[in-house]
């Protein structure tokens, strides 16, 4: 009841907070949809060309036909231009890829994760300038890209772990090693994977594009389905090494 509120300071005589760190101002968003999407494409190619620090915001405003006073009302800087041009990214890679259909048992499962991949990889196909972004980020390793990794590397990571546990809910997902282990070896074998693919990516014929995903899930397959029984477990451990010797036995 504003009749019974205190002197002083209000909520509504409160300056309003600032964004947070590395987000694009909140004005960016009553934006009509087109000139963000200008700026966004705009922004989404000259990071993909020049990286986070070759980039210029004065090519950016003149790709997307905006003045400099207008990209600074929407924008601090280019860290956060680029958080706004991840997040777009993000969005629309969700959006065209989907998510993981229900599956029965073991075999649907693999199906599935192989049917994902095909999607993933044909969304960067069809999008080249974020496919460049995508091998800039890899090859990130300091700075705001580095940092921007760091955060992709969580949430795949997070991904990650969700697939596994519908996989393990169906048995097509080993449970004899900590979830949170695996999904961090199947997520450094897909950055591996991810890196060798930018290295190639303009040099690969359109059917070893295609034959890819089938590839890639083999190789999680290798490490993240169950054991088969009588496979052969991990090697003794060693025994520790004691100060005594034997009679006669020389020390190492």
């Amino acid at each position: 009841n504003r009749s019974v509120q205190p002197p002083g300071p209000t909520t509504r005589s409160k300056p309003p907070a600032p964004p947070a760190p590395g987000m694009p101002r909140p004005r960016f968003a009553t934006l009509a949809p087109d000139r963000r999407a200008a700026i966004l494409a705009a922004a989404a190619a000259e990071f993909a060309a020049h990286g986070i620090d070759g980039a210029s915001y004065n090519r950016i405003i003149a790709r997307a036909a905006v003045s400099k006073g207008a990209m600074y009302y929407y924008f601090d800087d280019k860290q956060d231009l680029l958080r706004a041009v991840l997040d777009d990214a993000s969005e629309r890679a969700a959006a065209a890829i989907g998510e993981l259909a229900p599956v029965a048992d073991a075999a649907a499962f693999w199906a599935e994760i192989t049917a994902l991949c095909a999607r993933i990889l044909a969304f960067f196909v069809r999008e080249p300038v974020l496919a460049g972004l995508a091998g800039r980020l890899l090859t990130a390793s300091t700075g705001p890209l580095a940092s921007a990794v760091a955060g992709v590397h969580t949430r795949v990571t997070a991904s990650t772990a969700a697939l596994l546990r519908r996989g393990q809910s169906v048995g097509a997902v080993r449970d004899d090693l900590p979830l949170e282990l695996l999904a961090h070896l199947l997520t450094a074998l897909g950055e591996a994977m991810d890196r060798w693919l930018a290295a190639r990516w303009t040099g690969l014929h359109p059917d070893e594009l295609a034959a890819l995903p089938a590839r890639w899930v083999d190789l999680f397959h290798r490490l993240a389905a169950p054991q088969p029984p009588g496979s052969p477990g991990p090697p003794p451990r060693p025994r520790a090494a004691t100060s005594r010797t034997r009679k006669g036995e020389r020390r190492p």
